[in-house]
């Protein structure tokens, strides 16, 4: 199915990868945060712009609920104004109550967020869902459970792991935590293939379904070489928060892709930028 794309946050880490991910389709990919002339009518809005991460947040909390929940609420009505297809709106998995005895989350389970981050995406899920009270089938709620990859900016796990190489003193702690990691290349290509679905669940897990420790995806995203080099400061044990596994069974089934396939792709992505570095 070709379809025209609005996007935001082409720039950020999950955004720049849409290009490569859209490149052979037929799809038109446009920003319509630079170019306010475009037109939102026939074509899917997906929403990533946004201030992510707990420590960014933090840092300036008035700031960061004018672009997440203000900025991401008026952009949906201006959409929901529109004869745009779709909105889908990005927000995270950090919405969902800690329950580490729960073995994979599902899209019904319990909402609790732990951070400011994380309750600030939940407050522009619940206000855009009334947004588009009326015509809830125009709208998309994805949850991006866990992002890592080499070129990652300060202050995220991949950053964290590539700085081991440079910092001999920096330790990883909680390495034995389990997480649902996935490359940004992987959930690019994720958000186009909702956005070409002639139907999309209301909300759904952007996820494998596949338990990863962070000792593992270190050692993943560095090679076995390098790896060996900085283990011993790759600390065991768990945090408060010792897993966070999606359950992907409403993405497969929607996108047709194994959780299992998304999850190879992702370690594609981190060899070949460990060859290219």
């Amino acid at each position: 199915m070709s379809v025209r794309i609005l996007a935001t946050g082409l720039t950020g880490t999950i955004g720049r990868h849409f290009g490569p991910s859209v490149g052979n389709l037929g799809i038109r990919l446009e920003d319509p945060t630079t170019n306010f002339g475009n037109s939102l009518d026939n074509c899917v809005v997906i929403h990533l712009a946004a201030a992510v991460g707990e420590a960014l947040v933090r840092r300036d909390l008035r700031h960061s609920y004018s672009v997440n929940v203000v900025g991401a609420v008026e952009f949906a009505r201006a959409v929901f104004r529109s004869s745009a297809e779709r909105f889908i709106y990005v927000s995270t998995s950090h919405v969902y109550e800690r329950q580490p005895e729960v073995m994979f989350l599902s899209e019904s389970d319990s909402v609790l967020p732990q951070g400011q981050y994380a309750l600030q995406k939940l407050v522009a899920e619940e206000l855009i869902t009334e947004v588009f009270r009326e015509e809830p089938s125009r709208l998309t709620i994805a949850r991006v459970f866990s992002v890592v990859h080499q070129t990652q900016p300060p202050g995220t796990l991949g950053f964290t792991i590539m700085s081991l190489l440079r910092d001999p003193k920096l330790k990883l702690n909680f390495a034995d935590d389990e997480r649902d990691f996935l490359s940004p290349k992987v959930i690019a290509g994720i958000l186009v293939s909702l956005a070409q679905s002639a139907t999309a669940p209301r909300t759904v897990n952007i996820c494998s379904g596949t338990a990863t420790t962070v000792r593992e995806t270190a050692r993943l995203l560095l090679g076995n070489e390098s790896f060996s080099k900085i283990e011993e400061r790759v600390i065991r044990g768990q945090s408060q928060n010792p897993r966070i596994v999606g359950n992907s069974d409403v993405l497969t089934s929607t996108i047709r892709k194994a959780g299992s396939e998304l999850f190879a792709a992702s370690v594609v992505d981190w060899e070949l930028s460990r060859q290219n570095s």
